[in-house]
Formats: structure tokens, C-alpha cells, sequence
């Protein structure tokens, strides 16, 4: 009876230490800083446009490649957004594919070969799957491309989503 009486204390005190240690006010750390004149240092930007035409490279040339979905009286709304950091000689989505999630796995139900512009930065494009059925759950996968210094491929998949009116 006596030890667990000790233990509760013990267990008591450390929690109101830890709970005065938390409580307690941080001060700010002051930092102090000065110019040093003997060690001041040149810089020189070599690549100052946006056309990568040196032999520095981006990862990719595309961004916000994007799928945005909606659930609609008409069914799953879909729009394919490709962006290129310049004018791309092509530029498009393709291989979309509407899948549903079955007991099994993955059932694709539509498909698209997609569509492409030329000669552009933007791309944007608009699905409709009017079959889509309310309670079930549903991706999109995709393939977003352009041709900028070289044709770059990006796939996209826009994760599951319940179809709910």
C-alpha cells in the first residue's frame, strides 16, 4: 500500500515538473551579425532567361499539371491542365483513363486517347464520364507531355474520390 502511494507521488512530481518545464516562457535567441569587408564576393548570374537553351537544365520543363474533378448532375467532370515553361512545338494530356474501385481492385470504365495543342505554354482540356454511378469511388489517371528541348512525359493520378450528390 505504502509503495503505491510512493509511485502515484512519484508519477504526481514528474508530471508537474514537466508541466512547469512546458509552461515556462522561451526567450528569443538575439543573433548578432556584421559585414566583414575583407571577404565581400562577386556574383555572376549565367543563366538569365527562361528558354533553357544553355547546358543547365530544369528537371522538367512542365508544371502544375494538374486533374481537377467534380461530381456533377452530368457525372464526373474532369479538366487536364499542362503547363510548359515556354512554347512547346506539342503539348497535351493522353492515355486518360476513368477507373472504378471494385472488391478486387481497379476497374477501368472510360477511356480517352486525350488531345494536344501546338505551337503553345497552356494546355486545358475538359472530360465529362456521365456514367458514373453516386456511392461508388473513382480515380483518374493520366499522361500530361510536351515537347520543349526534348519531349518529357509526366503521369498523373488524382487518388480515390467518393462519387456523393
Amino acid at each position: 500500500m505504502k509503495r503505491t502511494k510512493k509511485r502515484k507521488w512519484s508519477v504526481r512530481a514528474l508530471a508537474a515538473m514537466l508541466i512547469a518545464i512546458l509552461a515556462m516562457p522561451t526567450y528569443s535567441l538575439k543573433v548578432h551579425a556584421e559585414e566583414n569587408e575583407l571577404s565581400k564576393v562577386d556574383v555572376v548570374v549565367t543563366n538569365k532567361e527562361i528558354g533553357y537553351k544553355s547546358t543547365v537544365q530544369p528537371l522538367t520543363t512542365m508544371f502544375d499539371c494538374e486533374i481537377i474533378m467534380a461530381f456533377t448532375m452530368e457525372g464526373l467532370e474532369m479538366t487536364f491542365t499542362t503547363l510548359c515553361v515556354d512554347v512547346a512545338s506539342v503539348i497535351g494530356v493522353k492515355d486518360i483513363k476513368v477507373q472504378q474501385k471494385m472488391w478486387y481492385g481497379w476497374k477501368t470504365v472510360f477511356t480517352s486517347s486525350g488531345a494536344e495543342n501546338q505551337n503553345e505554354d497552356i494546355f486545358a482540356t475538359e472530360l465529362t464520364y456521365p456514367d458514373a454511378v453516386n456511392g461508388k469511388t473513382y480515380r483518374v489517371i493520366c499522361t500530361h507531355y510536351a515537347d520543349y528541348d526534348g519531349y518529357e512525359e509526366v503521369e498523373n493520378d488524382t487518388g480515390a474520390f467518393k462519387f456523393v450528390l
